[in-house]
């Protein structure tokens, strides 16, 4: 039975060989794939078109063993803003400030849900939500609701950040 390797953030080697580890783009690309070996500097794996609810995130570059992500849920709100800021980097973050909430819905929306959302019980999820400032009630449930919540106090949260930096700059 082939094991299967887990990780909560991308490990530096591979778990079986030592090698380095990549993560894995999946999707039809928008360029060829020697374009994109060029520009990423071949530190991506194609993992083809067809996405699962099961797929691995890295692999390793030389054996090829499948790494998946366990999801780390967030048990606090500074927990959770410290989750997104380390995955985001900064024009993210710029762009999540500059949009309207509603267009995040299918971007950091569906992230949200798929990562913080889907794998909990209901229970769990509304204290989740308490964390956030959660003052209009939800009464049917729905996780789309549910991540908008998330998603605005999260861009609450940006917007203050960078305010801030902006008087610390003057």
């Amino acid at each position: 039975m082939k094991k299967r390797y887990e990780s909560d953030v991308m490990p530096d080697k591979c778990p079986k060989c030592g090698a380095p580890v990549y993560r894995i783009l999946y999707g039809y690309p928008a360029m060829s794939e020697e374009e994109y070996y060029n520009t990423y500097h071949e530190h991506v794996i194609y993992g083809g078109c067809c996405i699962s609810d099961d797929d691995p995130e890295w692999a390793c570059s030389k054996c090829g063993t499948q790494i998946y992500r366990i999801p780390r849920i967030p048990k606090t709100k500074k927990e959770a803003f410290a989750l997104l800021d380390e995955m985001l980097n900064d024009e993210d973050k710029q762009a999540i400030v500059n949009a309207e909430s509603i267009d995040l819905h299918f971007t950091l929306g569906l992230w949200i849900r798929n990562n913080w959302l889907y794998p909990q019980s209901q229970e769990e999820i509304e204290k989740l939500l308490n964390l956030f400032g959660k003052n209009h009630p939800v009464f049917v449930p729905h996780p789309d609701d549910e991540s908008s919540i998330i998603v605005e106090a999260y861009q609450k949260y940006l917007k203050r950040k960078t305010q801030k930096q902006t008087k610390l700059e003057l």
